[in-house]
């Protein structure tokens, strides 16, 4: 198992139409955003213009929560609404509008990954799945397998299992859990 700590303060922004995305993570390490030849990609981007246009991906389903307000929203021609914390798991592939300026948070998995989530914990949770990832809403502490790690606001934190050995997560706050199967 290995455990890392990525802060946002360390990323470097990347515009996009409507505002910057900072990526914390995309595997496999030698992927690149760009070309699409990625099985997953994590996140954050702030949505500067309304109304602004999502990115296709042909073959991603993608999980986005807002951090920070509402999310009002066209996909494929129909109005949707998102409050703040709800996750917003589409085809990647959508015709996507956005009339929000905000933070969110993003996960865009292949289709081809075997199983892909994401949810909120503010409790514990055994896992084991290949790749577990914990993003802090505020700042906080948690537990992996009882060795405590502290988090500072959008700090994530990625555990490669690779072994698929059972983990123990525990938090006392809100934080957002993604897993992956490669």
């Amino acid at each position: 198992m290995k455990i890392t700590k990525i802060s946002k303060d360390t990323l470097i922004p990347t515009i996009w139409n409507g505002g910057e995305t900072f990526e914390y993570y995309i595997y496999p390490e030698n992927a690149l955003y760009a070309n699409r030849d990625f099985l997953f990609r994590i996140s954050a981007a702030t949505i500067t213009k309304v109304p602004s246009t999502f990115t296709k991906f042909n073959n991603y389903q993608r999980f986005l929560v807002m951090l920070d307000d509402d999310l009002n929203i066209k996909i494929n021609g129909k109005e949707e609404h998102y409050a703040p914390n709800d996750i917003f798991k589409f085809d990647s592939n959508s015709d996507i509008i956005s009339y929000t300026k905000g933070n969110d948070f993003n996960l865009m998995a292949s289709k081809n990954a075997q199983a892909t989530d994401l949810f909120f914990l503010n409790d514990a949770v055994q896992l084991k799945q290949s790749f577990i990832f914990l993003f802090a809403l505020n700042d906080t502490s948690v537990e992996v397998n009882n060795e405590t790690i502290n988090l500072k606001k959008k700090d994530l934190l990625l555990i490669e299992n690779k072994n698929q050995s059972d983990i123990l997560l525990k938090t006392e706050n809100s934080i957002l859990v993604g897993t992956l199967i490669i």
